[in-house]
């Protein structure tokens, strides 16, 4: 069943406008992600998230309800984010000190302050896993007793895992 037109990606990101050149952290579904029959995962993702209307194959419209799990996760979850990678800058900007070498602490200091890399990574595998949680936690609204029936299960969410295994991130540093 072909699915409506949507994004090549589906992310979110720690920031909140675009950060041309800046360093920054994104999470969710990227263009390199796609289901065994070339089908973007990021389509797939966005009518879950959004809901959409979509031509079953004896031609009758189909209704998907939206199940926002993308939106849940950065809504509970964006504080927490901020405060970790506040954390985790912090942490990478203690160098352990070493007597009469000043020098070499500043040279540390001002390396670790121009490339967060690591830090940002750090909020990017717990906005991973974050996302993928809610995913794994998502029961309503239930499924169709057709997709029941087709599924053998009722998960709204899953069916291959192919969604909830392609929540990834990316880092631009």
């Amino acid at each position: 069943m072909p699915l409506p037109s949507a994004p090549a990606s589906m992310t979110t990101s720690l920031l909140s406008a675009p950060s041309f050149g800046k360093p920054n952290v994104k999470a969710g579904f990227f263009k390199t992600a796609t289901e065994a029959d070339g089908t973007p995962v990021a389509a797939i993702a966005a009518v879950q998230e959004f809901g959409a209307v979509v031509r079953g194959r004896e031609g009758h419209s189909i209704v998907i309800p939206p199940r926002p799990f993308l939106r849940q996760t950065v809504a509970t979850r964006r504080t927490a984010w901020v405060r970790l990678l506040a954390q985790a800058l912090k942490t990478s900007l203690r160098t352990p000190g070493r007597a009469g070498d000043a020098r070499h602490a500043l040279q540390t200091l001002v390396q670790r302050l121009s490339t967060p890399t690591q830090a940002l990574t750090t909020v990017g595998k717990a906005m991973q896993t974050d996302i993928t949680q809610t995913i794994h936690q998502t029961h309503t609204p239930p499924n169709a007793p057709a997709t029941i029936r087709h599924k053998r299960f009722d998960k709204p969410l899953l069916e291959t895992g192919t969604l909830q295994n392609s929540v990834t991130f990316q880092v631009e540093a």
